[in-house]
């Protein structure tokens, strides 16, 4: 499976800004890639008022993303502001060419920000499938709790998208190297770049490691695109060599 990650300097509060970016970077990946991961809120930045909202915008980039979907045959993934219900959730999309095919509600919000006063968080995360490959979407703060990518069906990604600040940017690479041992998976986390209203500094360092936790791509800030193979049956074989995740328990600590 080959993927592409787009490190988005995230135009503020202008979707259809951001919708031009993406179809630039799916005019170059054309015919290369299967699946386009985006940062978290691809479509307005990392907004923190809801108010600033319009619900209409959500439509738009899915019918959007799924025009490109169709054009370059592939499926597009990343976080948006998502209404429904009466209630604003950080929603992890995923769109193909029939349209949204998964959509999974950021279950950690950013308390120290105040995401938690503005969003509704998620109850639980859920995989989905490209061909024979399990991928587990989470979004940004979800990757500081472990527990959230311990799954039953043993996903062979795990995709985070973020808005991660650069002062803790080592977290992030050390994080994302962990889940990936953990999971005996790849690990692939698209950050975005650039500085936003908020006064966040952004720098990008999206990364990919394998299910041994090595390293296989590191993005600067200066690249806004890169693509990356997954080896399916190179992990499979780990796996069965090293069968970890069959000892793994799932219990409750009581006091």
């Amino acid at each position: 499976m080959r993927i592409a990650m787009f490190q988005m300097d995230v135009s503020w509060l202008d979707p259809d800004k951001n919708l031009q970016k993406i179809q630039n970077i799916c005019s170059q990946i054309s015919g290369k890639t299967d699946l386009l991961i985006l940062p978290e809120m691809f479509s307005t930045g990392f907004v923190l008022n809801t108010n600033l909202l319009d619900p209409v915008w959500q439509h738009n980039v899915i019918k959007s993303i799924t025009t490109l979907c169709i054009k370059y045959n592939l499926t597009i993934a990343g976080s948006i502001p998502f209404f429904n219900n009466g209630r604003w959730t950080n929603t992890m999309i995923t769109v193909n060419g029939s349209g949204l095919i998964h959509e999974y509600d950021k279950v950690h919000l950013f308390t120290p920000a105040g995401e938690n006063n503005e969003y509704v968080p998620g109850e639980k995360a859920t995989v989905w499938s490209l061909e024979n490959w399990v991928i587990l979407p989470l979004i940004c703060y979800d990757l500081r709790f472990p527990n959230l990518s311990f799954s039953e069906e043993h996903p062979h990604v795990l995709i985070y998208s973020a808005n991660w600040p650069e002062s803790r940017i080592h977290h992030w690479d050390a994080l994302l190297k962990a889940r990936a041992i953990e999971n005996q998976c790849y690990v692939i986390g698209v950050n975005r770049v650039g500085t936003d209203e908020n006064g966040y500094v952004y720098p990008g360092h999206s990364l990919v490691c394998d299910f041994k936790g090595d390293l296989l791509l590191s993005m600067d800030k200066y690249k806004n695109f890169d693509l990356i193979d997954l080896d399916f049956e190179s992990m499979m074989e780990y796996r069965k060599k090293l069968p970890f995740q069959d000892d793994r328990k799932y219990c409750e600590i009581k006091v």
